[in-house]
This record gives C-alpha cells, structure tokens and sequence, in this order.
C-alpha cells in the first residue's frame, strides 16, 4: 500500500456518480460534494484504490450562457468544456480537505476500447495509483457527447475493477418509476434475461444528466460480461460503497458478473453491442443462428423480420427461430438497407461486433 491507497487488482474500484448526485440548480451542491468526498475517503481507509468518473460538467456550464440551454450538440459541448474546470476544481478542493491528492483524466471509449492508445491510459492509472492519488474521470464531452455511465463500465473492465458502483438519485432498480408513487419494488439482485430486464425499466427513472436507467442498463452489461461486479445505489448513502465492497448486503441493486474476467469478450466487442440501448429487433434463420453461435459473421441473407428503425452504427437485438434473443450488437447496415434483398452477401454485423446473449 502506498500513500493510503492500495494498488493491488483486487482492490481496484471504480465509482460513477451522476449529474443529479453532485449539482442543484446549475451549481455543485456542496452537502452531495462532501457526502460523495467522504464516502470515497472511507472507501480508501478500508484498503481500496477508487477511481472516480463524475457527470455534472454540462449541467455546470449550461448555466453561464442563455444559449448553452439550447439542445444542440454545439451547445452541450461547449457547456461541457466551460464546466469541466468548475467540476475539477470543486472536487479537488473538497478531497485535499482529506488529505487526498487528485489528477483529472479526460477520455473517451476509444482511449479504452483501442490497443494503440490503451497502454498509454494504463501508465497514467498505474503511475497515479503508485503516487497515492484519486483519479477522477470524465468523458471528454467537448470533443462529443456520449454518456459517462458507459465510459465508467468500460473503465471498470480496462483496469480489472473488482466493483463498479453506479450512484444515482434513487436507490437501485425498481420494476416501475419510484418517483410516481405507484408502489414500484426495488430489485435487490438482477441475473434474469437482459430483455426482460430492459422491459421492466422502461418505467424507471434515471439520474437527471444524459442517460437513464435504459443507459445504465447498458453500462451494467458491458460490466458484468467483462466479469466486473456492478452495483446501482444512491448517492446519499454513505455506507453503500464498503458494503458493496464487501460483498454484504446492500440497499441497492445488484449485478453478478455475466462472466469471469479471464472469459470475457474484448471491451471493445462490449463497446459495440451495448453502447447503447438497442433500436430494434431482427429475426435471423437457422443458418445465422449458427453462424452467431460459432463467432462468424452475420449476412443479410439469414436476417428475416426486422422491428424498429434504425441506422448503420445503432444497437439490435437478434432473435434466433425460437424467437428467444440470441446476439446484441451494432449494425452496419441501416434497417431499409437490411431490408433489400439485394444485399444478401453483406455482413449485418461483423464478428467483432455483437456479444452472444446467454438465456435472452
């Protein structure tokens, strides 16, 4: 252990907090701040090494200019580059109040997902690690906005995490919306079918920033098929991360890992399939069942019914002849694309681009 932070793979956590869990009316709410700082400081005291990925710069930098409130990508880049530094330096003033040194790191999934970047973001981890200090992450939002729950699922899996905590305004996942009163139940540990848990959350609440549940839905995929234990909790409790740590009881949702670490698919093969909540559904022949099964390429020629509407690059689920979802990925060609007969011989996803879905 150096400096109060141990560097050890087993004790590697990474820590997501949303917009909603730092910022109250365009400002950093300084009670979320020091509930956010202290939990992490406990974390440290129990022997973990945390990195931190933050939401909040763009609902930060939103509020200095009238026509950063448009919704428009320049306008939510801009804000993102104008409330990064206001984030950062938040954050660092409040964790030096606890004897913690921080470094700011921007990325995005490529900077992960990519091999001919990757080993230069696994140096930068390792030496800050080594000197003691609190990463704290963010996606780099002023170069394009994507989604800070997704980078930190991919964190996780690129720094060998043994827990990513996703913290956010409401306690875990409920089978409807918490906040509409309608008696929704919270679920205490997720292992069913991903479709029929995307279903059910179709009515749950996210964190008021640029996901939601669906979203976060998605990052608790690419996690726990890379083999990392996922957690979804409010913010506000403070007791959460050690507990979750620990493996004990929580007062959130958990996500067992999908896989183990050492047979996970490559980050970016998850990248591909679970980006983003899927568009639409395609129906494939038996032909394409196999073809999926054994890791090759899926043509046109095998794919039938097609639901949704989507474009090269989107997300869809595959259904095999039994209807049952078999493969969720990204596509390369658009929905009326797919649709043309002509394109037979045209890969619909290519074989680093969908993850096989064990059980629907």
């Amino acid at each position: 252990m150096r400096d109060g932070i141990s560097d050890g793979t087993g004790n590697r956590v990474v820590i997501k907090v949303g917009t909603s869990s730092l910022i109250t009316r365009g400002e950093v709410d300084p009670v979320k701040l020091d509930t956010l700082c202290a939990t992490v400081a406990k974390g440290i005291e129990a022997g973990m090494a945390p990195v931190l990925v933050t939401s909040g710069a763009i609902a930060l930098g939103r509020t200095r200019h009238s026509v950063l409130s448009q919704d428009t990508p320049g306008a939510a880049q801009t804000a993102a580059a104008i409330g990064q530094g206001m984030l950062y330096s938040a954050l660092r003033t409040r964790f030096a109040a606890y004897g913690l040194e921080t470094g700011q790191i921007l990325l995005t999934p490529p900077d992960l997902v990519s091999p001919e970047h990757g080993g230069g973001v696994r140096r930068t981890f390792d030496l800050m690690r080594s000197l003691g200090m609190v990463p704290i992450v963010n996606e780099n939002d002023a170069l394009g906005v994507r989604n800070n729950d997704v980078l930190a699922a991919l964190l996780a899996g690129f720094v060998e995490a043994r827990l990513l905590l996703l913290l956010t305004n409401v306690d875990g996942l409920y089978d409807g919306n918490p906040m509409l009163g309608q008696g929704a139940v919270r679920i205490n540990e997720v292992t069913g079918p991903i479709s029929g848990v995307e279903a059910m959350a179709g009515g749950s609440t996210g964190d008021g920033g640029t996901g939601g549940m669906l979203v976060k839905l998605s990052a608790c995929w690419i996690a726990t098929h890379a083999g990392v234990r996922t957690v979804v909790a409010d913010a506000m409790d403070s007791t959460v991360l050690i507990a979750a740590f620990r493996g004990d009881e929580v007062e959130g949702t958990v996500f067992p890992p999908r896989t183990t670490p050492s047979a996970a698919p490559g980050l970016l093969r998850l990248w591909h399939a679970f980006r983003y909540p899927p568009s639409g559904t395609v129906a494939c022949d038996d032909a394409g069942r196999q073809a999926l099964e054994s890791g090759r390429a899926l043509l046109t020629a095998s794919v039938g019914a097609i639901e949704g509407s989507f474009v090269s690059g989107d997300v869809v689920d595959v259904v095999g002849p039994d209807s049952r979802v078999i493969a969720r990925g990204s596509v390369r060609l658009s929905a009326a694309e797919a649709a043309d007969g002509d394109r037979g011989a045209s890969p619909f996803f290519n074989d680093c681009d969908y993850v096989r879905i064990h059980g629907g």
